[in-house]
């Protein structure tokens, strides 16, 4: 067999480089630079993105008593805590699945910030490691765009009746219809970001998983890439 042909076969040859900076005592083997790019981004990921979590989590559990303190007095009062009531009858649909989407954000955080530490230390278990927990970070992501449009779906009608609500009571300013229009852009401009967001995040993953797949880096890592 061919050095060709077994690299092409995922096994590692002298022909590739990080094969010859292991086989040489003298040379120190050099991280490829999307390796250093793969386990930052999953290093800093892993961190905001558990405590991204760990905030919605917190928000679900005490989202009432969040809103309660904000509710001012008076009619307005009144009314705003009537709305706050239908949009937490709203949440409260959504309740167990947003626990268990914040419970999975946690530790998808701590799994990928693990694995780019691993990827840097050039630990023989990171990689599939990594390449595994970017395929549940991509359902994941996408379970959680859904959840979140379907609740943005739910809460846009009561949101722009109480608006108007809100805005006949107080009288002389801003009118119903106009907040109502404000707050209409702001859900698409929200929802764009989400989209936008998202898209990035998936475009990120699916790299990551692709280019940690490429035979170049099975003599860096010691053993073929797996699934």
């Amino acid at each position: 067999m061919t050095e060709s042909s077994s690299e092409a076969a995922g096994h590692p040859t002298e022909a590739n480089p990080y094969v010859q900076a292991q086989l040489a005592d003298d040379v120190a083997v050099v991280r490829p630079t999307g390796i250093t790019v793969v386990a930052v981004v999953c290093i800093v990921a892993g961190i905001l993105g558990g405590l991204s979590s760990l905030g919605s989590l917190a928000n679900t559990l005490f989202a009432q008593r969040f809103a309660s303190m904000f509710t001012p007095t008076g009619a307005a009062g009144e009314i705003q805590g009537e709305m706050q009531r239908e949009m937490m009858a709203v949440l409260g649909r959504y309740y167990f699945v947003n626990i268990a989407l914040s419970f999975l954000g946690i530790a998808i955080g701590a799994a990928l910030f693990a694995g780019g530490i691993g990827l840097i230390q050039r630990k023989l278990w990171s990689r599939s490691w990594i390449r595994r927990t970017l395929l549940v970070a991509i359902f994941f992501e996408a379970v959680r765009v859904v959840v979140y449009s379907l609740t943005q779906f739910e809460l846009f009608p009561v949101t722009q009746e109480y608006m108007q609500k809100i805005a006949g009571q107080q009288g002389g300013g801003m009118g119903g219809e106009t907040m109502a229009w404000f707050s209409t852009i702001g859900v698409v401009i929200s929802m764009l970001f989400i989209v936008g967001w998202f898209s990035l995040k998936l475009f990120l993953m699916i790299w990551g998983r692709r280019y940690l797949a490429k035979p170049m880096l099975d003599g860096y890592f010691g053993v073929p890439a797996s699934s």
